[in-house]
């Protein structure tokens, strides 16, 4: 069994990589509901993770 070395450069660029194609194609309902929830939002950690 071989072992893999996942460097940290590579994973935070895969998982940006990842939210970004998310972003990108999400139906406009969701965007505008997600949107709707973060002005609804008062927690600012909160706000943040919507961000």
């Amino acid at each position: 069994m071989n072992t893999v070395i996942i460097r940290e450069d590579d994973l935070m660029e895969t998982i940006a990589d990842a939210l970004q194609y998310i972003s990108y194609f999400h139906p406009m309902d969701y965007i505008r509901a997600l949107g709707a929830a973060y002005e609804r939002e008062v927690s600012p950690a909160a706000k943040d993770a919507m961000a």
